[in-house]
């Protein structure tokens, strides 16, 4: 008879603990060891304890180096005992390992390699401020776009509008501009899309939601802004403000009606998009509950939804 497995669980210790158990060159280096022996496909690998120790090249005994592996087994790494090969493998014991067995890294692990490697870049990740072939719905000025620590902004220079403003990895930096502008587009717009949906594109965790007035939303030139809807993560924190149109981008009608009259919404770079960039199309129809509605132009045709304050679309007008 197969004995019966105890399920996987995640997320055992407080973040504050896990955070704890990082602070250690010896269960660093076993945790990257354990990353770069995936070389970057397939499953996570087992390696065996001795190829383990040998492959993280650390001048260390091995009941040192056991020692911290031990201390990483049921946050980080998981060990595999040896009659289990596949994914459902389990943390069996917190004993010493026994030949046959091996180690290889729990999904938290590999989340937490893989957050250092998106914002990690072994050059200097910036770029000065540069012209777009754009010029600004509000004052005609060509906008300007720039990384620098991590956030790349695009903006007008003349009015101050502030059209995107974004935590962005450096990985989006590409050969030329045009081909990092395609690559923020694109990873701004799935961040986004998932706020919009109402989840949180780093944990999955559901989102609020909260419509802020122009004025309070701590973006330069608030007197150009209607509203921005606030989403915001309880569990891991994570936040962004965005447009009631950007919330609409996930529309089906929207989408549709833009398609049929030559516009793709769902490539198209949001500060190319007047009602997802700008307030311009937005008004507020009530407060204390809220509504909103948006008018989209197109081809001389225009959709107007009205939203209420779950973000549920109550009303399409075409």
């Amino acid at each position: 008879m197969t004995p019966e497995k105890s399920p996987l669980t995640y997320g055992e210790l407080p973040p504050e603990d896990a955070l704890a158990l990082l602070g250690n060159d010896i269960r660093t280096a076993i945790l990257w060891t354990l990353s770069e022996a995936r070389g970057g496909e397939g499953p996570p690998p087992v390696l065996p304890f001795s190829e383990l120790r040998r492959k993280a090249d650390l001048d260390v005994e091995s009941s040192r180096f056991n020692y911290h592996l031990q201390e990483l087994l049921g946050t980080f790494v998981e060990r595999v005992p040896p009659e289990e090969t596949d994914d459902d493998a389990q943390v069996v014991s917190e004993l010493a390992s026994t030949p046959g067995e091996g180690f290889r890294l729990r999904p938290e692990g590999t989340t937490l390699i893989r957050t250092i490697r998106t914002w990690s870049d072994e050059g200097d990740a910036w770029l000065a401020p540069f012209e777009l072939d754009q010029e600004c719905y509000h004052c005609d000025t060509a906008l300007e776009a720039e990384y620098d620590n991590a956030i790349f902004a695009i903006r007008c220079p003349g009015c101050e509008y502030v059209y995107d403003y974004n935590l962005t990895p450096p990985g989006v930096l590409g050969d030329d501009r045009e081909e990092t502008l395609d690559n923020v587009a694109a990873y701004n717009r799935s961040q986004r899309l998932a706020f919009a949906r109402g989840t949180c594109p780093l944990c999955g965790n559901a989102v609020d939601a909260e419509f802020v007035a122009g004025e309070e939303t701590g973006y330069p030139r608030g007197d150009l802004r209607t509203l921005l809807v606030r989403r915001g993560c309880d569990h891991c924190g994570n936040k962004d403000n965005l447009t009631l149109g950007e919330v609409l981008l996930r529309d089906a009608r929207l989408v549709g009606f833009c398609a049929e009259r030559g516009l793709d919404v769902t490539t198209t770079p949001i500060w190319k998009l007047p009602f997802a960039a700008t307030d311009r199309h937005t008004t507020i129809d009530a407060t204390d509950p809220s509504k909103a509605t948006l008018a989209v132009d197109c081809d001389g045709d225009t959709l107007t939804l009205t939203v209420d304050d779950s973000l549920s679309v109550v009303d399409r007008r075409l």
